[in-house]
């Protein structure tokens, strides 16, 4: 019976040890993956970057070149779908920023943006120079040093080192502010607020979460929507111009 018993407990370590030696190396499939699209082909490469996504094996350039594959296979929504992906790890590549650039130039809808406010915007770029990790961990270095400098402020006995610590907290405190603002900003970037692309050839926008609902306007695919609520079955969804409207969520697909 213990004979039994310990042939079983090997023969699963066994196996779990063969699917652990024989599981695909990311490195691997990402080099053959360069090589079909190279070859041109670009379904077997979109093949191993989604399978490599589903592994959990995620980085700029497995969706920038996952939004190449698709280019060529004429998919737009897929195309952009990817490249914004790539872009919200890595803002400011120019490549990803090119490449959204030229893939936007084919889809149908052209719509003038509505200007975001100037500190909003400001706000927005300072938000994006870092991860919401490093601007939390700035946030915290100051309120650091905004304590250090007030202790030295009030423990401090000579009048020189009191005027110093003081002007050197008031900074900390507008930079403390400054930060703690910035990085809410960018946790709510990063988690919160959601930007989807029309998968859909296209799709009129209702009025109101219903089937029944009035048509609003006609979006088409690869366009780009801000994502402000859900309910149900339905998104309420806001494009570039400003104009919201309720569209089923089948027919969106979130960056």
């Amino acid at each position: 019976m213990l004979r039994a018993i310990l042939k079983y407990i090997f023969c699963i370590v066994f196996s779990v040890m063969l699917s652990w030696v024989l599981k695909a190396d990311p490195l691997a499939d990402y080099t053959k993956a360069k090589e079909y699209y190279q070859k041109q082909d670009y379904d077997n490469a979109i093949k191993l970057y989604e399978s490599m996504i589903k592994a959990g094996n995620v980085s700029a350039e497995v969706y920038y070149n996952l939004g190449n594959s698709y280019y060529k296979t004429g998919n737009l929504a897929r195309t952009l779908l990817s490249y914004e992906r790539a872009k919200k790890i890595t803002p400011y590549d120019e490549d990803v920023n090119f490449n959204i650039k030229i893939a936007s130039l084919k889809v149908v809808d052209k719509m003038d943006v509505v200007p975001e406010i100037f500190y909003k915007r400001w706000t927005r770029s300072l938000a994006l120079i870092f991860s919401t990790d490093s601007w939390t961990t700035i946030f915290l270095a100051n309120v650091w040093l905004l304590f250090i400098f007030l202790a030295v402020y009030i423990a401090s006995r000579s009048s020189s080192l009191k005027k110093f610590s003081f002007v050197v907290a008031c900074f900390f405190i507008i930079t403390t502010i400054s930060t703690f603002l910035i990085s809410q900003k960018s946790y709510a970037i990063t988690f919160v607020d959601q930007s989807a692309i029309i998968t859909t050839s296209s799709v009129y926008v209702k009025n109101s979460p219903d089937e029944k609902g009035s048509d609003q306007f006609i979006i088409h695919e690869g366009t780009k929507v801000d994502v402000l609520d859900e309910l149900g079955d339905w998104k309420k969804i806001r494009i570039a111009n400003g104009s919201v409207g309720w569209l089923k969520a089948g027919e969106i697909e979130v960056i």
